[in-house]
């Protein structure tokens, strides 16, 4: 299935006001929300909104912009689930994780939380990861085409799961993580209809209300279980027991909240880190000479490694972020740019439109880790993970799974798109993912590295270099 950019000729508000304003349906931008976001980006500048009816969205494409909504968290506040659920039902419990918390019970919760994912915990997690990878990789065979999307999904449900529910139950761990995995998967698909009513969000909302009852309750029942193993003075290095446990200084979580944690987390992690994977892998694939020098890195002992693999994870991160866009929700009235917008607006940042201006990042099209020898933009420049006091706890941990992983994999296989394959991309949820399969050649790591002609509108997104090959000495094992 191919993606392709619509590129609307939006009917705009009065522009003697300035207000660079689309008159759009919503419904409309959501079929297509990466085209919509380029297209809003190159006919309006900085800062654009749409107007459907008395529904207003407003979207910053502007560092500056960005600054100024990321660090005032008092007046955009977070609103991470469109779809909340009646007050105390199952599906309002478990949409009510940091994600979606604000104020002081924001900053309460964001100080237990934090402990599990600091960089002390983050090295305990090192031997799981580990394990996990190399399971992974004893599946895979020289010879296979796999499909790399679908197998960075599976590999990422056992690896989150298992560091936030433990590998002591790796079954149970597994389809929790199942479990919380097609609750988030249906929120997407019915999510824009909070904002547009349709037929298929109302037929989807009472499902999602039920998934929720049988969710919750599987939660509650590994939350006991945590603390039973805690009881018995088990080890307990997952994020669910550091947090039943709590450090002390900054007390424990109800059981409310234990809930919401567990869910935003792992529905934070899971696609989100695995997309990450994929993009990496993907453009590592059509980019030989990149390649070649990662081989020669790997292949350097620790006191020569200059670290290109880091630049090579920030540049992907910069090209083609997991996290497309997030938004927050105005609390009183507040002027954005030419906007006055009231309380209760939708404002929208973008990392996919911010890490690609021409005045941050020169030629930003192009898949350059070097260029990470010479720059080093501000937060609100890059943002693959958010910014200000609501930045992502979690991308510590996350670019230590694409440390170890990838490495690893390189060690065993060299991968090759096949000729004529269609990679195009599109924004799901929040996220920018695959439209469909990717399949990628699993060969020995012999080192003859080679890019091939490819369509879809990743040759959009990204100024691919030629097909070309590369040899190189093969990867020695370390």
């Amino acid at each position: 299935m191919s993606a392709s950019f619509s590129t609307p000729s939006f009917a705009t508000g009065d522009l003697s006001s300035g207000d660079p304003v689309a008159r759009l349906p919503l419904s409309q931008f959501t079929d297509d929300v990466l085209g919509h976001l380029l297209s809003l980006h190159e006919q309006f500048g900085p800062i654009a909104a749409i107007e459907d009816g008395g529904q207003r969205l407003v979207f910053l494409f502007d560092p500056a912009l960005n600054f100024q909504v990321l660090r005032d968290t008092d007046t955009y506040q977070g609103r991470f689930f469109p779809v909340r659920g009646p007050k105390n039902s199952s599906q309002r419990r478990l949409t009510s994780g940091l994600l979606g918390m604000n104020g002081d019970q924001h900053a309460r919760n964001r100080r237990i939380v934090k402990e599990p994912f600091g960089l002390r915990a983050i090295s305990g997690y090192q031997a799981i990861i580990e394990t996990l990878a190399d399971e992974w990789l004893d599946q895979l065979k020289v010879g296979q085409t796999i499909d790399l999307a679908d197998e960075m999904t599976r590999y990422m449900l056992g690896v989150t799961s298992s560091l936030l529910f433990g590998m002591d139950d790796y079954e149970h761990a597994y389809l929790l993580g199942e479990q919380i995995a097609d609750w988030v998967g249906t929120m997407h698909e019915i999510g824009t209809g909070a904002l547009v009513p349709s037929a298929a969000f109302d037929a989807g909302y009472e499902s999602l209300l039920a998934q929720a009852v049988e969710l919750e309750d599987s939660v509650t029942r590994m939350i006991a279980s945590r603390r039973q193993r805690i009881a018995d003075h088990a080890e307990a290095i997952d994020v669910l027991s550091l947090l039943v446990r709590g450090n002390g200084v900054h007390g424990t979580l109800t059981d409310e909240e234990l809930v919401g944690q567990a869910c935003v987390l792992f529905g934070a992690a899971h696609m989100t880190t695995a997309h990450s994977h994929l993009w990496t892998l993907l453009l590592l694939a059509q980019h030989p000479h990149v390649m070649a020098d990662l081989a020669d890195e790997f292949n350097a002992p620790a006191s020569e490694q200059t670290g290109l693999l880091d630049r090579v994870i920030k540049e992907s991160m910069r090209v083609l972020p997991a996290s497309a866009y997030s938004q927050r929700v105005t609390s009183q009235r507040v002027k954005i740019g030419p906007f006055d917008c009231p309380p209760g607006t939708p404002v929208i940042f973008t990392p996919f439109i911010t890490h690609r201006l021409p005045q941050l990042y020169s030629d930003p099209r192009s898949f350059r880790p070097e260029r990470w020898l010479d720059i080093k933009p501000s937060t609100y420049e890059y943002l693959p993970f958010g910014a200000g006091a609501r930045m992502c706890l979690g991308g510590p941990l996350a670019l230590e799974i694409l440390r170890t992983t990838i490495p690893r994999l390189f060690e065993r296989f060299r991968l090759e798109v096949p000729v004529g394959t269609d990679l195009s991309a599109m924004i799901h949820g929040t996220m920018l993912a695959p439209v469909g399969p990717c399949p990628v050649t699993l060969h020995e790591a012999d080192g003859r590295f080679e890019s091939t002609p490819i369509t879809g509108n990743l040759t959009t997104l990204v100024d691919l270099p030629p097909a070309e090959r590369v040899s190189h000495r093969p990867t020695q094992p370390r």
